[in-house]
């Protein structure tokens, strides 16, 4: 998870490898849920951690199509410094209880297309990283110029999430044509204090996306309370910070052209730093509803939020915050909250 440690091998295992195609209808079953894989699943045995589903280390040209990756002891599909990768109209298939089996983990990578695949998973269905501080900090190297296309994505806590461990940088993804279903959030950008000034996420567009009986639809979090340290003060302080080469920077966000249905919690909680807040978020045609029997739950991980339902949009922290064509329809309270933001628009 963003640090160099040792891991067992997976099933399918690329080190140093070009121009392989993986194709046809098979399944690679892990067959975790036979083993004690899912047990006490942060802990080291026989000095390393779980297997992935698939691990490329340093690869190129790498294409799967049309395979199912089922029951992973980890991540299932996990490229690591690789580029040119292709996964397109794959099975991703874990239970929504199973322990960090996110569906596919591009880290520090570049040019990957996700295109087609079906996700089922325990975690996030896509979480794109690119290291820890230390790691991020010395290669500063980002995923970039991803593409997300034509997805289902089911059960997962995200749908496609940004971090948090994404010390090296995030640029140039798209995501769009996609069915986000019964996730914990959708869209969702996670990072905190500690990650580093190379720690950029910023080029982003998500549209033409449908969600449904997602609890919070639109999420971005720059108090994330993973790791030993964090729900330590530094991480959840509100105070202003100095600037410095531990701070991560939010740059441009657009969320374009979408329907959600029956929100639960809230329909977009968004929450800068005060040292750095989010610079720009656009909403641009955007319809959210909400369930007739929304639980209450809170929006992001961070410390101190009370559990809420039926919320509209939150904004805090925001530098520019833009809001063109959307709806918002059967919520509770203020449909828009503004704090800390310097321009606010609503056409």
């Amino acid at each position: 998870e963003g640090i160099p440690e040792n891991t067992f091998a997976s099933i399918i295992t690329g080190i140093e490898v070009t121009n392989v195609k993986i194709i046809g209808e098979g399944v690679i079953d892990e067959q975790a849920h036979l083993s004690d894989w899912w047990e006490n699943h942060k802990v080291m045995r026989g000095g390393a951690y779980r297997p992935k589903g698939v691990f490329l280390s340093h690869c190129q040209h790498i294409g799967m199509q049309g395979v199912t990756v089922m029951n992973t002891p980890s991540w299932n599909l996990h490229p690591y410094f690789s580029s040119f990768v292709q996964f397109i109209d794959l099975k991703i298939i874990s239970p929504k209880d199973s322990p960090n089996t996110d569906g596919c983990n591009p880290e520090s990578c570049d040019h990957v297309q996700v295109i087609g695949v079906d996700f089922s998973v325990g975690v996030d269905c896509i979480a794109i990283k690119s290291g820890k501080y230390e790691m991020g900090m010395t290669y500063r190297k980002p995923t970039s110029d991803m593409v997300i296309r034509n997805c289902h994505m089911a059960f997962g806590h995200g749908g496609v999430v940004l971090g948090s461990e994404m010390s090296g940088g995030i640029k140039n993804l798209s995501v769009t044509q996609c069915f986000f279903e019964k996730t914990d959030r959708g869209l969702r950008i996670k990072t905190r204090r500690g990650r580093g000034e190379s720690a950029v996420i910023d080029g982003i567009t998500f549209e033409n996306i449908y969600m449904k009986d997602v609890l919070t639809p639109l999420v971005m979090n720059m108090y994330y309370y993973c790791d030993p340290d964090g729900k330590t003060e530094y991480v959840w302080s509100k105070e202003k910070h100095p600037v410095n080469e531990k701070t991560p920077y939010l740059g441009s966000f657009t969320f374009k052209n979408m329907l959600c249905e029956n929100v639960h919690v809230a329909a977009g909680f968004f929450y800068g730093l005060p040292e750095q807040p989010i610079k720009s978020i656009e909403l641009d045609q955007i319809k959210f509803t909400y369930s007739n029997q929304a639980i209450k739950d809170i929006p992001a991980m961070m410390s101190y939020l009370e559990p809420m339902s039926k919320q509209g949009l939150q904004f805090r922290y925001v530098d520019h915050v833009k809001l063109r064509g959307v709806k918002i329809e059967g919520q509770e309270g203020a449909p828009v909250l503004v704090e800390h933001v310097l321009s606010y628009e609503n056409e």
